[in-house]
């Protein structure tokens, strides 16, 4: 079976005929909206100033009708009347019998209404709107009660001309018109010009090579051509694609160190490790007791020395009984059990590298010669649910977890006493009862953040060997 044949259709040819569409829709459009709004605009104008005549008329009439003072009313009407836009005006009595007009002949005749009158609208004030066409042209026809003390005496009626709308329709569509042209003219120009020398899709692989270089290799060019340039923009991506892999691989490598965080990464690199999970897990906290006085007196570098050594020596009990240090705080360290591995018992391990980590720093503390700079340590330990996830910044994250376990651990961290390890009831009852530890229970003792106490217990070592 043959394969479809798609015709490749040059970019130039379908940049010129994209941009010329789009110019002359956009430009329709808005020359279409333009004479809309500008035509209703003239039209409110008219309808403000025909009201504003009325009211001249409703304030001034109203005494001259009722003492029949025809003279002073033919002359209000007809100094109305002289503006170009006014085609009539007249006032009309009770009885409907025109008493003043522009168009003398209209003069002590019943009022009839003009062929055609469609009403429009009635404004707040009691004006009447209403329109009629004669020859194809359309007027204005505004009306309003003359009234005298709340008594209706009589009607004033102007007929307005839209002869000037028109006229500046006319004018507008001519200009628009005239700049339509023009527009078309130049954007085909442009169009032709940009289509040679630089075309759309090579501005977006020029962009997308420029965001790759600042390091950002999730972006992807977003170009979709059955052309030359939209063969390049795919092995852009995948090339974009590759490097992100390889990044992603890099940055985990160089943030974590514990082999099963790495074992994890590489497992699955797409990046679903990253989403946040809950999970059972056992947190183990150790800080050092009395480390402010014990430092006080040594120099920065022999400070940094000195909790590099405590700190890699802690690191390596952790990682040998399966468990991964989370952070380090100043001069307190945090280790997390059973996120990467949650077959095995991770408070049977924490306790066991709980004891460990104490019997060294122990023994350490008695070799030392000058007790006073001997450092001391307290564990915390607690077991439960927590959320295990990559925190941080675009720049900057960690593999951590957070949750009320975590803290329910740092603070038995802060109870705990040098060369004391206490646990919470949860890490207790996972234990395996054996001889190898002994456990004591220091009651029910309050924990900071937290309105009821929690069951508190002291772990030592029984015997020599675990």
């Amino acid at each position: 079976m043959k394969k479809k044949i798609k015709i490749r259709v040059p970019i130039f040819i379908k940049l010129i005929v994209f941009s010329c569409l789009l110019v002359i829709i956009i430009t329709s459009g808005i020359g279409f909206l333009v004479l809309n709004v500008q035509k209703k605009q003239f039209k409110d104008q008219l309808i403000v100033f025909g009201e504003s005549l009325l009211h001249v008329i409703a304030k001034n009439a109203p005494d001259k009708l009722l003492a029949e003072e025809d003279l002073a009313l033919f002359k209000l009407v007809k100094d109305i009347s002289e503006n170009q836009q006014i085609i009539s005006a007249g006032i009309a009595n009770q009885k409907n019998i025109i008493v003043a007009h522009s168009n003398l002949d209209r003069v002590n005749k019943a009022y009839e209404p003009p062929k055609g009158l469609s009403k429009i609208s009635t404004t707040a004030r009691g004006i009447v709107l209403s329109s009629f066409f004669i020859d194809g042209k359309q007027f204005l026809f505004l009306e309003n009660p003359l009234t005298y003390q709340n008594i209706d005496i009589g009607t004033a009626r102007i007929v307005i001309s839209q002869a000037i709308i028109e006229k500046n329709i006319t004018q507008s569509r001519n200009y628009i018109l005239i700049s339509f042209v023009v527009i078309i003219f130049l954007s085909l120009l442009v169009s032709l010009g940009f289509s040679i020398y630089f075309s759309r899709p090579i501005n977006e692989l020029k962009k997308s090579v420029k965001i790759l270089g600042t390091g950002n290799f999730d972006h992807q060019a977003s170009i979709i051509r059955n052309d030359e340039i939209g063969d390049l923009a795919d092995a852009f991506n995948q090339m974009a694609r590759d490097i992100a892999l390889k990044e992603k691989i890099k940055d985990s490598f160089g943030r974590y160190v514990t082999p099963e965080i790495v074992d994890m990464i590489l497992a699955n690199p797409t990046g679903s490790w990253m989403k946040a999970s809950l999970k059972e897990s056992t947190v183990l906290f150790t800080d050092i007791r009395g480390f402010t006085s014990i430092s006080e007196n040594k120099n920065p570098e022999t400070i940094v020395d000195m909790l590099n050594e405590h700190f890699t020596q802690i690191t390596q009990i952790i990682i040998r009984y399966g468990g991964h240090i989370d952070k380090f705080i100043g001069d307190a360290a945090m280790a997390v059990f059973g996120i990467t591995k949650g077959s095995y018992n991770h408070a049977e391990s924490a306790a066991k590298a709980a004891l460990e980590i104490m019997d060294l720093i122990e023994t350490r503390a008695l070799e030392n010669k000058n007790p006073g700079e001997a450092l001391r340590i307290g564990i915390g330990i607690n077991t439960g649910e927590m959320v295990s996830g990559n925190l941080g910044s675009q720049k900057k994250m960690e593999y951590t977890v957070i949750g009320d376990n975590v803290n329910v651990a740092s603070r038995l961290t802060s109870l705990a006493g040098p060369g004391e390890i206490l646990i919470s009831q949860k890490t207790h009852d996972q234990l395996n009862k054996s001889n190898d530890y002994e456990i004591t229970e220091k009651g029910q003792m309050p924990i900071k953040g937290r309105k009821i106490k929690i069951r508190v217990f002291k772990l030592n070592r029984n015997g020599d060997t675990i």
